[in-house]
């Protein structure tokens, strides 16, 4: 999951599913809270208008058949009653569930309102409840909630000093009520969380959108045009910093590549004067000194260290101009078969031991300039000599394909390490030293330059893959085809 965009929609959907549900779970307790305490509510009522005197069986059994004309007689029960006088029970719901017995169940010894009596107060006589006839006080109601006859039951225990009251409530329905309503919500959920991915991928868009518009200038940033910078956003506070930061890394990284630019191509032209003059006061050195003597050896050897040091120079003058987006190209159809030849020749006189087996398709023109191509592909058959083994072996092979010319150039040898395979292009890098046997024969600049060159071109030099086997290195170089040409229009 490599986009940030699809991680941050799925944290929000994931956030937002667990605040849902988080909510929804609360809800579910917060109403089946309330549920719980208005029945309480209404027990305790209901308890109370009928304990205010002492009843006889007839009164409760008056009281159970209007609870049960209430909740219906075709349903399971809502309301059940229980009434016992100083231990007899004066009665019972003809539908009471046996799993409830009351006599199980604690009855509160307190009164409401902390009435306290040594003896019970005289129940009211009949008539109007008044201060001289005052109604009996009511314990405080106890509640439990227990299972009975497959059902759940909320029972309220109470009573006055004469009676204990048993009232049970069905919360069958009550609990279907809330099962129907989690079944709606987690029902919905889905569609809730479907509609939050979007509006939060969406979000992500527009959150996004400053870091795309720094993203798409940041790529018209090249070499090229290091002077261009990034407008500051007048809205979003949080990119400005950013932008302003970027824009001042890009002030230093365009004053250190001008600086090194110009320290590349100003020493290469200012060294290239007084190593002519060198080379040639070495060259006269060389032809007056007496032939085979220790001084003309010493005198050849300088000549040929000023010979690579002028080839250095050479490749550093054209990697900064490569960098600088000034290598001027001399473009014109050109026979990169008769190049390849050329180069396998001039390696064959070098190394005599090595075997080179060309594999040329002919006639394939390419649009180039024909010394600068030939530069880039002399490099890669030098590197492939200086990287064989004694008697080993270098293939190069030119086809055509996709509007390419593609040149492959591969050698025996031992083969480039995992480590050093991602750096083999990098200026003054050299790998693994036991590659080679003459360390002084190169300072790492050839494949650099070689595929500087090539992109100019609007080509490109690539490593191939490693074979299995270790021993076989393998060099990719494309370059453009040259276009057909237009022909005459008669008129």
């Amino acid at each position: 999951m490599n986009s940030f965009r699809l991680r941050l929609a799925l944290l929000v959907g994931l956030l937002t599913a667990a605040l849902l549900l988080a909510a929804g779970f609360l809800a579910w307790e917060l109403t089946t809270r309330f549920n719980v305490e208005r029945l309480d509510h209404e027990l305790h009522h209901l308890a109370k208008t009928n304990l205010d005197r002492v009843n006889d069986g007839s009164h409760w059994a008056r009281l159970d058949a209007a609870l049960t004309f209430v909740s219906g007689s075709d349903r399971p029960p809502t309301y059940v009653l229980w009434a016992e006088n100083n231990g007899r029970v004066d009665f019972r719901s003809a539908r009471w569930p046996d799993a409830i017995v009351p006599a199980a169940l604690p009855v509160p010894a307190t009164y409401e309102g902390g009435i306290t009596f040594d003896q019970p107060p005289p129940p009211p006589s009949r008539g109007g409840l008044s201060p001289r006839n005052p109604a009996l006080p009511i314990r405080e109601t106890a509640y439990a909630t227990l299972a009975a006859n497959g059902s759940t039951w909320r029972v309220a225990v109470t009573g006055n000093p004469y009676t204990t009251l048993v009232l049970a409530a069905n919360l069958a329905e009550l609990n279907a009520d809330l099962l129907r309503l989690r079944s709606r919500y987690l029902t919905a959920l889905p569609f809730v969380l479907l509609v939050v991915g979007a509006g939060a991928w969406w979000l992500a868009a527009r959150a996004l959108r400053p870091v795309a518009s720094l993203t798409q200038a940041a790529e018209r940033i090249t070499a090229a045009g290091l002077d261009q910078r990034i407008a500051a956003p007048t809205q979003d506070r949080e990119f400005q910093r950013l932008v302003t930061v970027f824009n001042a890394m890009l002030d230093r990284l365009e004053i250190g590549f001008h600086q090194a630019r110009r320290f590349s191509a100003d020493a290469s032209h200012e060294l290239k004067t007084p190593l002519a003059l060198l080379q040639a006061e070495l060259e006269q050195a060389v032809r007056e000194a007496p032939s085979g003597s220790s001084q003309q050896q010493t005198y050849s050897s300088l000549l040929d260290d000023i010979q690579r040091l002028k080839a250095i120079l050479e490749k550093l003058l054209l990697l900064s101009l490569a960098d600088s987006g000034r290598l001027l190209l001399e473009r014109a159809p050109t026979d990169v078969g008769a190049i390849l030849a050329n180069v396998i020749e001039d390696c064959s006189a070098l190394a005599p031991h090595v075997q080179f087996e060309p594999t040329l398709a002919p006639h394939i023109l390419a649009h180039a300039d024909a010394v600068l191509l030939e530069q880039a592909l002399q490099n890669l058959a030098n590197n492939a000599l200086k990287y064989n083994r004694p008697g080993g072996l270098v293939r190069v092979t030119l086809t055509a394909a996709a509007g390419c010319a593609v040149v492959t150039v591969g050698n025996t040898g031992k083969g480039i390490s995992p480590d050093d395979r991602p750096r083999v292009f990098e200026r003054f890098y050299r790998g693994d030293t036991s590659r080679h046997r003459d360390r002084a024969s190169g300072v790492g600049l050839g494949l650099s330059l070689s595929r500087e060159i090539l992109r100019a071109h609007g080509g490109d030099l690539t490593l191939a893959p490693a074979v299995a086997a270790g021993d076989w290195t393998e060099f990719v170089a494309t370059v453009l085809l040259a276009p057909p040409p237009v022909a005459p229009v008669v008129s």
